[in-house]
């Protein structure tokens, strides 16, 4: 082993899951935005954390609601998870600008998006400053999967720049099955 900076370890990280923090305003108007910092922090009761960067529209929905949802977009949402992080839902309607939908959630007032491979409805339970990030924490209410979607898309290194194409399925990524 050799020592190194940082953002060259960083990288073999990658790929990295891809999913969407869905939030709404006090309006209702959801808002969706991709991350890759999430995971499950308990598992009685279950518990999921986000990581969101303390300058983003997503963060400052995060501290005025109670609920969140983190859905697992399927290899067919690459164009509007690109779209959506490419775009603020403070200037835009990313829902209305994209073909993602909304259904409602069976326990939150947070929509999920619909046709996505799995959507985790969380209500909020507290949150960790970390740095230039906070740390949301939402206990498990109700989970959701696609009937017709099951391959989740991973992000890959630079995705900001290749667009679309820096999402994968796994099978993409290996060249196989999953």
């Amino acid at each position: 082993m050799k020592q190194v900076k940082p953002e060259t370890a960083i990288v073999r990280k990658h790929p990295s899951w891809i999913f969407q923090v869905v939030t709404a305003k006090k309006n209702g108007r959801p808002n969706a935005m991709p991350a890759s910092w999430c995971t499950f922090c308990s598992a009685e009761p279950i518990m999921m954390a986000v990581s969101v960067a303390l300058d983003r529209h997503t963060h400052e929905l995060l501290e005025e609601t109670d609920d969140f949802v983190l859905a697992f977009p399927n290899k067919e949402q690459k164009e509007d998870v690109f779209y959506c992080g490419r775009n603020s839902g403070e200037n835009v309607d990313k829902f209305e600008k994209t073909n993602l939908e909304t259904t409602p959630a069976a326990e939150i007032n947070t929509p999920l998006i619909e046709d996505s491979v799995a959507c985790f409805e969380c209500k909020k339970s507290g949150s960790i400053e970390s740095g230039d990030h906070t740390i949301f924490i939402g206990e498990l209410s109700a989970t959701h999967v696609s009937e017709k979607y099951t391959e989740k898309i991973y992000t890959t290194k630079g995705w900001h720049e290749k667009g679309a194409e820096g999402f994968k399925t796994l099978a993409e990524i290996t060249g196989g099955g999953q």
